[in-house]
């Protein structure tokens, strides 16, 4: 691995069967108010509701597409942004949480950004895994 190029990855997996437009709705930035977030009418969107963001900076974002049905594991996983030999660690924190099969997963990959804690139990249907080297 080489350090220079690794990256922290904030990983949430799981099942969503809403449509994709509610599904992307979640990770919606509001553009239409000029000015800073505190601007009045500046509406934050769910997932920076979720982990405490006024924003979030969409270059670090990936939300793979939703599959159509549940799957294993190792097939969603595939699309990660995380080093394969991570794999192992994501799935164990999967079975902690009673993850066996999922549709769907995003990532965030911000440097310093911490999900607060005590963590939710439902991000957009998904559950946080954790943190791992991508």
């Amino acid at each position: 691995m080489n350090d220079e190029l690794a990256f922290e990855c904030h990983i949430w997996i799981g099942t969503s069967f809403t449509s994709e437009e509610e599904y992307l709705a979640y990770f919606e930035l509001d553009f239409s108010v000029q000015g800073d977030f505190s601007a009045p009418g500046y509406k934050r969107c769910q997932f920076c509701l979720d982990v405490g963001l006024d924003w979030y900076d969409e270059d670090y974002i990936t939300i793979i597409p939703r599959l159509d049905v549940a799957v294993d594991l190792d097939t969603i996983l595939v699309e990660a942004p995380i080093l394969e030999e991570e794999m192992n660690k994501v799935k164990e924190k999967c079975a902690g949480l009673g993850i066996e099969r999922a549709n769907a997963i995003f990532c965030y990959s911000e440097p310093d950004f911490v999900v607060p804690k005590p963590y939710k139990s439902n991000y957009n249907g998904l559950k946080y895994v954790g943190v791992f080297v991508g």
